[in-house]
């Protein structure tokens, strides 16, 4: 009876840490996502303006030839 108790104290304890580790794993990958997203939301930004800045300025006349 005392390795049963002793064999289920333990596997309970190991599940606990299991759980505890997978949530935190479960919540970095969240907030790496969500910086992520963020952080290609800013590259779109800086590359749209770097394209609008680097454009060459439009004529008014329509035959560039």
């Amino acid at each position: 009876m005392l390795w049963f108790l002793l064999w289920f104290v333990l596997v309970l304890a190991a599940a606990a840490i299991l759980a505890y580790l997978g949530r935190h794993l479960y919540r970095k990958a969240k907030a790496l996502t969500a910086e992520l997203g963020a952080a290609t939301d800013r590259l779109a930004e800086i590359t749209d303006a770097l394209t609008q800045s680097s454009a060459p300025p439009r004529t008014g006349s329509a035959d560039l030839r």
